[in-house]
């Protein structure tokens, strides 16, 4: 099976495309659920390209959990980078 629980895929399509996932949960043969550099959600399997790494990880697991197997195969974590909040002009809050 390609897209098995663990499998680590490379995004190839839509606006997180080249960023590393995992396949957290089989849905049915169209669709996944994904997380690890995006945001947990529903995935086209045609708009991922599956890796040889699969994690050790449960069905369902957390996105701690995700994110740690991800740490100690030795990928990369993107971590998201918040917008400064702008200063309010005059002083005044």
């Amino acid at each position: 099976m390609l897209f098995d629980i663990g499998r680590v895929c490379t995004k190839i399509a839509g606006r997180e495309a080249g960023k590393l996932v995992v396949i957290v949960e089989k849905i049915d043969e169209n669709f996944v659920l994904i997380d690890g550099n995006v945001r947990r959600k529903k995935c086209n399997v045609k708009h991922l390209e599956p890796m040889q790494t699969v994690l050790k990880i449960g069905k369902n697991a957390s996105t701690n959990e995700v994110k740690n197997a991800m740490q100690d195969a030795g990928i990369e974590i993107v971590t998201k980078k918040f917008k400064r909040t702008k200063k309010i002009k005059n002083g005044k809050t």
